[in-house]
This record gives structure tokens, C-alpha cells and sequence, in this order.
């Protein structure tokens, strides 16, 4: 592959392969020849294993800036793109001025997930999570949504510069482990923290894996969710794909359904029945606890050398709505108005026996009572 603009891609350290921006602005990407021996499918549906120069198709361009799915995941979007961008005006660069790929080129290796770009662009800030005082930075997040001048830009850009959703957040190390902190948006009611926190023990107890999680005291609020990061395990990178960037699906719209969902699942994880009994307790919880941002991005596979691909932990699982009044993933083609029968005819098409459907269903009934919805 040749090009003005090449990036290497990197994971563990091993040639990926090499993206290379095409004269219309798509970014192209080829794999490494030793990876075509040794390596796996970075995106099964579109980046099959082969010598092919792989170009996106055109849905790409409005979605991702041109990239494939896969590499895309690793930007920032809202809250660390603007950071991002707020970055790139500090150095005199306008947004609008560089590309998809020069993105990537500023997330080096501080993207999410485990693919890693060079030549990097990244700025190394120290800072010493120790001494953090989360009050201030969800005050200097507030700042930084309503437009006004941070002089703690630089520090918020290194500790979330890289995250993806809406709500601000930074991204820690502490008792060698990897964390998410989140802080509420301009819409967010001050106690979305909490919220979040309660939902997640809910949903543990409902049967759904989830990493670790905690709630940061506050003296403004009730606190600050607090969550283990699932792409990362004593201290190495995981592989890690979203649904949106395996499908190539815009994730700001409904785009899918759980049925969809379930056929992922089955043919990634080779009919992986646990995987499949997940996505059921997470379907059913979010319907039942108007979880409707339940976009293709809020769900994920893991890729590891042992196990292959496999759904990863829950996550961005709380109280949330939507400007239409959905779920964003349908259920049965339904967005509103889902039944039990809905939800149990979801599960019996992707295999599920009925008894167990209707049990988990009942499960997820009686342990949610206790969220105030």
C-alpha cells in the first residue's frame, strides 16, 4: 500500500496492518503479510483475512470520516472528541482541517480497545490520579460543555480525550486496574451518578455481567459512577469491537434490532449458549428499566487468543431516553409498546428454550421493582 498519509496499526505490539488515505478522503487499510499467517479477522464482516486492499463503502464517510468500523471505534466521540478538538484549537489546528486518519495519529495509543496507530501525534501529560478532586473536574467538565475556557484542558484531555458517549468522563489507573469515572452532561439530572450505580447492582442481580463498580463520594452530589474498564485485564489490552463498528451501523439512530443482536452473537461466538442467555437479560432489563439508549455502540465482543470472540460485559446500562420515545434496538420491530410476549419470542427464535425465557423474564420482573422507573 502506498500513500502521502500512512498509518501502521499495531496490536500487542505485532503489524497489524497499514491504513493509507485514498485521493477521495476514505481510508484504505491492507493487512500485514505475517499477520495474514498468524493473526485473526480485526472485523469478520468487512476485513476478512486476506491480501485485498480493503476500501469502506461509502456509508462510511458520514458515519466514521471514512474508516472502516473497526478503527473508528478507536476515536473519540461527543465528550472526548470535543476535548479533542478543544486540543487541536490550543496547537492552532482547526477540526475541520485534518482527517478521520490524522484522528487516530492524536489517539495513538490511548484509544480504546487495543489497536494502537503510529507514527502517534499523542501528547504524554503526567498527572498523578492520586490527588484528583473529582468535584473540580466535573465543575471544569461543566465549563468545557457550556462553551466558557478551561485552564485545566490539558488535564481533562489526557485523563478522557479518548472516551466515547455522551456523559463526560475520565479514564484512571488505581490498584492496577483500569476505570472509567462519569459525570453528568448538561441534561443530566446532578444525581445521575447514583442512578447508574443503583442500576448496575440491579442488573448484577439480574444476572448480568458487568465489571466492577463503585460510587465516588461527592460533596455536591450523591456521587460519581465509577466503573472497571472491560477492555483492559492485569494490565494488558483486549481486543475489542462494537456492534457499530462490526456492523458499520450509525449508532446515533435506531439501526437495529436484538434479533439481529442474537444472530451476531450466534454466528461470532459459534453459538455460544451463555452469550446468548446475556444479550436475553440484557434485552429484558433494558426494556423493563426504560434503558432506550441501547444503541449499537453500548454493545460489544471481545476477541482473545483463548476463548475467540465473545460479548463482553455490560455496560452503559441506567436510566435513559430517547428524543422519539424508543428503544433505540427494536424488539420484535417494536420501539414502544413491548410486551413479555415480545421479549420471549426474541429469545425462543435465537434458541432459548421457553421455560428458561419465561424464568429470566420473571427473575427480571421481580428484581427491578426495586428501581424507581
Amino acid at each position: 500500500m502506498t500513500g502521502d498519509k500512512i498509518l501502521e496499526v499495531q496490536y500487542h505490539g505485532n503489524t497489524v496492518g497499514f491504513l493509507a488515505e485514498t485521493s477521495d478522503r476514505m481510508i484504505a487499510f491492507q493487512y500485514n503479510e505475517n499477520w495474514l499467517s498468524n493473526g485473526f479477522s480485526i472485523s469478520p464482516l468487512s476485513l476478512p483475512l486476506n491480501n485485498t486492499v480493503f476500501v469502506p463503502p461509502e456509508k462510511c464517510r458520514e458515519r466514521f470520516g471514512g474508516l472502516f468500523g473497526v478503527f473508528a471505534d478507536s476515536l473519540p466521540d461527543s465528550w472526548g472528541a470535543l476535548l479533542l478538538d478543544r486540543h487541536l484549537e490550543k496547537l492552532g489546528i482547526k477540526s475541520g482541517d485534518i482527517s478521520a486518519l490524522d484522528r487516530l495519529a492524536y489517539v495513538g495509543k490511548f484509544g480504546m480497545g487495543a489497536l494502537e496507530y503510529f507514527p502517534s501525534k499523542e501528547t504524554d501529560f503526567q498527572i498523578d490520579s492520586a490527588g484528583l478532586n473529582y468535584d473540580q473536574i466535573s465543575k471544569e467538565c461543566e465549563k468545557i460543555l457550556s462553551s466558557q475556557t478551561s485552564d485545566q484542558l490539558d488535564v481533562l484531555y489526557r485523563l478522557g480525550g479518548s472516551s466515547g458517549g455522551t456523559r463526560p468522563k475520565i479514564l484512571l489507573s488505581e490498584n492496577n486496574k483500569e476505570w472509567i469515572v462519569k459525570f453528568p452532561s448538561g441534561r443530566d439530572p446532578v444525581n445521575s451518578g447514583k442512578t447508574e450505580y443503583d442500576y448496575s447492582l440491579c442488573a448484577k442481580s439480574c444476572g448480568i455481567i458487568m465489571t466492577e463498580t463503585e460510587l465516588v463520594k461527592s460533596v455536591v452530589c450523591d456521587g460519581y459512577f465509577k466503573t472497571e474498564r472491560f477492555d483492559r485485564k492485569n494490565g494488558l489490552k483486549l481486543f475489542s469491537i462494537t456492534f457499530a463498528g462490526l456492523l458499520e451501523a450509525d449508532f446515533r439512530a435506531p439501526a437495529c434490532d436484538y434479533e439481529t443482536f442474537m444472530k451476531l452473537i450466534s454466528m461470532l461466538t459459534r453459538d455460544n449458549a451463555q452469550d446468548k442467555e446475556q444479550m436475553y437479560r440484557i434485552m429484558c432489563f433494558n426494556v423493563l428499566t426504560h434503558n432506550r439508549d441501547d444503541h449499537t455502540k453500548n454493545f460489544s465482543f471481545l476477541y482473545t487468543e483463548d476463548a475467540g470472540w465473545r460479548l463482553a460485559p455490560a455496560y452503559d446500562i441506567t436510566y435513559s431516553d430517547t428524543y422519539w420515545g424508543e428503544q433505540t434496538t427494536s424488539v420484535c420491530g417494536k420501539g414502544r409498546d413491548i410486551t413479555d410476549n415480545d421479549l420471549i419470542t426474541v429469545g425462543v427464535n435465537a434458541g432459548i428454550p421457553k421455560t428458561k425465557c419465561v424464568d429470566i423474564l420473571g427473575e427480571i420482573h421481580d428484581k427491578t421493582r426495586i428501581l424507581i422507573i
